[in-house]
């Protein structure tokens, strides 16, 4: 193996390659970068065995070849060189990766190809391709309510729910649940995916000549999700289970509703959070119809007490009902439309957060959240 490739590309690979390895494992081979020269490209592969994520660029590949190295120590190697071009070569009798940029050569132990993990391959699966701006905004929005939790790994879980016309995205720890859609054909199937795999493929820099126009693709296929850009390819293991009927939790109708500024109502709940109780970390929201007002009181023995009335259009019943100011500011920080709407049915039962749209253009993100009321331990 013989190649040559500018700093800044071999820097992009190892870090996307990087992102499943592990810091530590029982198996060298899982926590090293897989690094192939084929033809006039150089692909590195990183997998901690339950997903991974493999990196092409184009390169000048004067032999082909493979081999594996440690991910940290190319990736801290990487951080220091200067701009310019890296040659990258195997020495077979030792096997070991010669690294050559200006005056400096660094030799670095490798172990053979082989060793390295099988990567799964898609086999004619359930396929979907979309904008990548539309993806990152689904699962920015649809995996927000996910948490790691061993005993609970569905609430570590984000579904994707392909439903013909939609694709849909949902997370919940059961007290609240987020929702993302965006209207496009799709074909029918669904998918349990770990959340914080989903969350880092669409932190993922795709490295396209054009980010307006970078497509990315979304296969599921025996027990695997596939993820593939121009550069890069992925595969996560799905979680096994049936997942939470997440429509019955959604409510369709309202006795109250209320629109109000979403930058407002953010900054008051940002204020409920000083002085609430740490404990149940509860706000009370209070809807009056004939004043037009969304009020905010929070309050602890410990710190003191705060109200807050916002103007809003209120219709239906008056009603005041106890949550978590966090998963207020939750689903707030998702919305980015100057107006926001809440609907409430009763004391106790969910509440819900939607932006106002300003009308719906083909393929936009749409969100919902659902937060479950709570009964407060104080008096405010």
């Amino acid at each position: 193996m013989y190649l040559s490739i500018p700093t800044h590309d071999l820097a992009w690979l190892v870090h996307t390659a990087s992102r499943p390895i592990p810091a530590r494992s029982t198996l060298p081979a899982i926590q090293g970068c897989l690094i192939e020269a084929v033809s006039d490209r150089v692909i590195f592969s990183g997998t901690n065995l339950d997903w991974g994520v493999r990196a092409a660029l184009p390169a000048k590949v004067s032999a082909s070849g493979s081999l594996v190295v440690s991910a940290k120590i190319l990736s801290d190697i990487v951080r220091t060189l200067p701009p310019g071009d890296v040659t990258l070569s195997l020495d077979e009798s030792a096997w070991a990766l010669i690294v050559k940029a200006g005056n400096l050569e660094m030799v670095l132990n490798a172990v053979p190809a082989d060793d390295f993990p099988k990567w799964p391959e898609p086999a004619g699966g359930h396929k979907i391709t979309l904008p990548a701006q539309a993806f990152r905004q689904l699962v920015r929005i649809g995996a927000t309510c996910a948490v790691s939790n061993p005993a609970r790994p569905l609430w570590g879980a984000c579904l994707i729910d392909m439903l013909g016309d939609q694709l849909v995205m949902v997370s919940t720890d059961q007290f609240a649940l987020s929702k993302a859609k965006a209207d496009m054909p799709t074909p029918e199937t669904r998918a349990i995916v770990p959340a914080n795999v989903l969350q880092d493929l669409a932190r993922l820099n795709l490295k396209d000549s054009d980010e307006a126009e970078e497509q990315v693709s979304i296969e599921v296929c025996d027990g695997y999700l596939y993820f593939g850009s121009n550069n890069i390819s992925c595969f996560t293991r799905l979680i096994e289970g049936q997942y939470y009927a997440y429509e019955q939790v959604i409510p369709k109708t309202f006795t109250s509703t209320a629109t109000v500024s979403t930058e407002a109502m953010a900054g008051a709940a940002s204020r409920a959070s000083i002085v609430a109780s740490e404990e149940d970390r509860a706000m009370r929201i209070i809807l009056d119809s004939r004043s037009q007002t969304l009020t905010i009181r929070a309050g602890s023995a410990e710190k003191g007490k705060m109200e807050e009335s916002l103007p809003a259009q209120v219709e239906g019943e008056d009603i005041e009902i106890w949550v978590q100011h966090r998963y207020v500011l939750q689903a707030l920080s998702k919305i980015n439309t100057e107006e926001t709407r809440f609907g409430m049915t009763g004391q106790v039962s969910q509440m819900i957060i939607e932006p106002v749209q300003d009308g719906s253009a083909e393929g936009a993100v749409k969100s919902t959240s659902v937060i479950m009321p709570m009964s407060p331990k104080g008096a405010f």
